[in-house]
């Protein structure tokens, strides 16, 4: 869209809201002063609702369940753990067994210092 396509646009949209502005204002002067300092609510001309429809009989009420009794659980005999492979990493891709019985190796995370690998900037000249 070109710019002088769009600078017609936000004139004649602004145009249009000064236009609802006044026409809201005219509205609100226009009103009966009988009808701004009324207190009461409107009656309305509604007609009367049809009667209630007969009730239906109220539902069957559900069976109450009872817990089942279930036997203790029978405890598995542990798993052994794979063999690591050859090259050094672990064979779990780094997923910590939770539930194993054999301990499995953890790997700690570097050391670093803090700082960039690089120094201090060193100073522009002419400001000594």
């Amino acid at each position: 869209m070109s710019g002088t396509m769009t600078d017609k646009g936000i004139f004649f949209l602004v145009l249009f809201l000064a236009l609802l502005l006044v026409l809201f204002i005219y509205a609100v002067i226009r009103v009966p002063p009988e009808l701004a300092d009324s207190q009461e609510h409107p009656v309305l001309d509604l007609p009367e609702p049809p009667p209630p429809a007969p009730t239906a009989p109220a539902p069957q009420p559900l069976p109450v369940r009872r817990p089942r009794t279930l036997a203790p659980p029978v405890p598995a005999p542990p798993v052994p753990a794979p063999p690591a492979p050859a090259f050094g990493g672990s064979s779990n891709g780094g997923y910590a067994a939770r539930h194993a019985t054999v301990a499995v190796p953890v790997i700690t995370a570097p050391k670093v210092s803090g700082g960039p690998p690089w120094g201090p900037a060193p100073k522009p000249p002419g400001l000594e």
